[in-house]
């Protein structure tokens, strides 16, 4: 078990890390590294997140149950299984571990009976890497089935650095992708059947799967992208009628939206799948709170997207120009621009 130094200086290393210049791939890989020499544990996954939904994106992983990764994700957000990702997030104190959660009865859980114990997984810890802002990711360590459960000390670790790589992943998450000047496309398409497996979808989908991080390791264990299964999953539980879509960045730059609906009629079951890019206005909010920009920098910015100029702002806003040019230079500086045309250009025009 760790020392209460080891612990505060993984605490300053992590906080070093968030700090740093580092790109978000190497800073996840980094932190990992920091982590598993405090805690003990061997196997992992980072996937970030959309955080006005909570559902799971793309990140690295090290992990032996990769090409069951799709049932794993429709077991966690099927609304019948613990320590899901959605419901940490969602709590105080966003930490838990499977065998906290069921009591050492790991089989309450249905991914761990069905997914992880197969892999030898004895137990998994989990904490959202969320901030005042929001949740950006999830850290999920794993331990051998013939190894201790994770305890509560490690968990208090875990809650600790959560806020500090939330933080972390949030100022990263524009970094290093450019606006893709790439024609939109047609939507994609596709139909899930009972089981989330493709039964039938349009041409444009190939182009839109590629464009996901990471899709020929996804297609070589015969799943698609696995943000589309908890989706999915939502969408098909009945309760997913504002929250069955997610934003995530394509490899192009792109953002993609995703979304899905359950069908009715002769295909009751079966569950639609869109997957189109994402309208300005649609990733306005997301960047927003990346930037963390508060209530009146965020109107700032609307106004400025809608196409009003400073005395315009002036009138909507009942500010003076010294404000709005206050406040805009706070914006500036926030999102890292230097003109009223980078801004834009970061955050799309509402006319689009």
């Amino acid at each position: 078990m760790a020392t209460e130094r080891q612990r505060s200086r993984c605490r300053e290393r992590l906080e070093r890390l968030g700090d740093s210049t580092l790109d978000r791939d190497t800073l996840q890989l980094e932190a990992i590294g920091v982590l598993r020499r405090v805690i003990g544990f061997d196997r992992w996954c980072w996937p970030l997140a959309d955080p006005e939904t909570l559902m799971p994106l793309a990140g690295p992983a090290q992990h032996d149950y990769g090409p069951r990764v799709a049932r794993a994700l429709e077991l966690e957000y099927s609304g019948r299984d613990l320590a899901a990702m959605d419901a940490v997030a969602r709590r105080a104190r966003p930490v838990g571990s499977l065998s906290a959660e069921t009591r050492r009865d790991l089989a309450r859980s249905p991914r761990w009976d069905e997914v992880l114990r197969p892999v030898g997984i004895g137990d998994e810890a989990v904490v959202a890497c969320r901030d005042a802002q929001g949740c950006w990711g999830w850290i999920k360590a794993y331990r051998d089935s013939d190894e201790a459960r994770f305890a509560d000390e490690d968990l208090e670790l875990l809650a600790q650095v959560g806020p500090m790589l939330g933080t972390a992943l949030r100022r990263r998450i524009d970094a290093g992708h450019g606006d893709s000047a790439m024609a939109p496309g047609p939507p994609g398409v596709l139909v899930l059947d009972e089981q989330l497996r493709p039964v039938s979808w349009t041409a444009a989908v190939r182009g839109w799967v590629d464009a996901f991080p990471a899709s020929a390791i996804f297609a070589a264990w015969g799943i698609l992208p696995p943000v589309i299964y908890p989706v999915a999953t939502l969408a098909r539980s009945g309760n997913g009628a504002s929250g069955a879509h997610a934003l995530e960045r394509a490899i192009d730059g792109r953002w993609v939206k995703i979304e899905a609906a359950a069908l009715q009629g002769y295909d009751a079951g079966r569950t639609t799948v869109t997957l189109r890019r994402a309208a300005p206005a649609e990733t306005f909010d997301l960047l927003c709170r990346a930037y963390a920009l508060t209530r009146r920098e965020h109107e700032l910015v609307a106004a400025l997207r809608a196409g009003l100029d400073t005395r315009a702002v002036t009138e909507r806003l009942f500010i003076s120009r010294h404000t709005v040019q206050d406040h805009l230079k706070a914006v500036f500086r926030k999102v890292g621009v230097g003109s009223r045309r980078e801004l834009l250009a970061k955050f799309g025009d509402a006319r689009d």
